[in-house]
């Protein structure tokens, strides 16, 4: 199957829709920091001594951000080894662009930019497809194992369910090649192009334990939170892990409701209700989107400004890409 070939266009048309992209990405993801309900930071304020709400606060925030970065190092794991060689900083600028364009309003603009960025900096469509499906599945069922931690204490003996995602993750870790040709099937019956290499079985076992790794460290930013309104530190420590990672989870399979927007807040104030009373589990319920939301912008615009200073600095380190049509790496 040929791999899509996006129409090229002269260089100052490019510049200008990657401009016109750049500016209706910061304007999205203005609009969706003002729409967020700021008004849970005063309530956390409110509640304890402002120096240790800060250093909850601060400790959420650095949680969130470091699961996030193993997030990214399992998709890393699984793209570097579906292909040829890419530099470190156009891994992180495919990445990261594709991570923030989703909150640009609409699927189709943000498939587009990040299809472009991908095949300009070495890495084409099916590439891109196969890295995506392999690295999904192994985010839904890592989440759905997690989960486990909470789905337990909320469900009891109906979060069996929940179990055979674990089962699931000890078949992929003892047989790595199962999610391989899971992945191609989908990409086959959705009729895309695959990648051009299968992931080692080292890769697969990497991709899945960085991928646990960062739902474990950020579903530890709920947990500050949930300190801060009266939750005891002990018992609501693996509720809190279990919770976010249950909830974010159920809100990625949601596909038709943007980033499980309503939905994740539902399940986590339901299993914050364990430990807290119904409107306090409510505030870390939002806290928990407020956090999430400043972490993901802050590390991604810090994680691009610095991948586009290394490649602007030292651009002929990293000639010799190509893209699927065959130009020069470089956007």
């Amino acid at each position: 199957m040929r791999a899509i070939r996006l129409p090229r266009l002269p260089r100052p048309v490019r510049r200008a829709l990657v401009a016109a992209f750049v500016l209706v990405a910061a304007g999205a993801i203005a609009l969706t920091l003002s729409r967020l309900d700021w008004g849970v930071v005063a309530v956390l304020f409110a509640r304890r001594d402002a120096g240790q709400i800060g250093l909850l606060l601060g400790g959420a925030l650095l949680a969130s951000m470091a699961g996030l970065s193993f997030g990214f190092l399992a998709w890393r794991v699984v793209l570097l080894e579906s292909g040829p060689p890419v530099s470190e900083p156009r891994v992180v600028r495919i990445f990261f662009v594709g991570f923030l364009s989703k909150y640009v309003p609409g699927r189709v603009p943000g498939m587009i930019a990040i299809t472009k960025v991908a095949t300009a900096n070495g890495v084409g469509f099916g590439r891109l497809m196969s890295t995506a499906a392999l690295v999904m599945s192994l985010v839904l069922l890592s989440g759905f194992t997690v989960g486990l931690l909470a789905g337990v204490q909320m469900l009891g003996a109906r979060a069996a369910w929940l179990a055979g995602a674990a089962v699931l993750i000890v078949l992929v870790l003892v047989r790595p090649q199962i999610v391989n040709r899971g992945s191609a099937l989908l990409l086959r019956l959705l009729r895309r192009p695959s990648a051009a290499s299968a992931v080692s079985v080292r890769g697969v076992r990497l991709a899945v334990a960085w991928q646990s790794l960062s739902w474990v460290v950020t579903g530890l930013h709920l947990w500050p939170l949930a300190i801060a309104v009266g939750a005891p530190p002990s018992r609501s420590l693996a509720l809190c892990v279990g919770a976010f990672t249950l909830a974010t989870t159920i809100g990625i399979a949601s596909v038709f409701i943007p980033d499980g927007i309503g939905v994740r807040e539902a399940v986590l104030a339901a299993a914050l209700a364990l430990v807290l009373p119904a409107p306090a589990a409510a505030v870390v319920a939002l806290a928990s989107r407020l956090v999430s939301t400043v972490s993901e912008v802050v590390l991604g615009a810090a994680a691009l400004a610095t991948a586009e200073y290394l490649i602007r600095r030292k651009p002929r380190s990293f000639t010799g890409l190509q893209t699927i049509d065959g130009e020069s790496a470089g956007v």
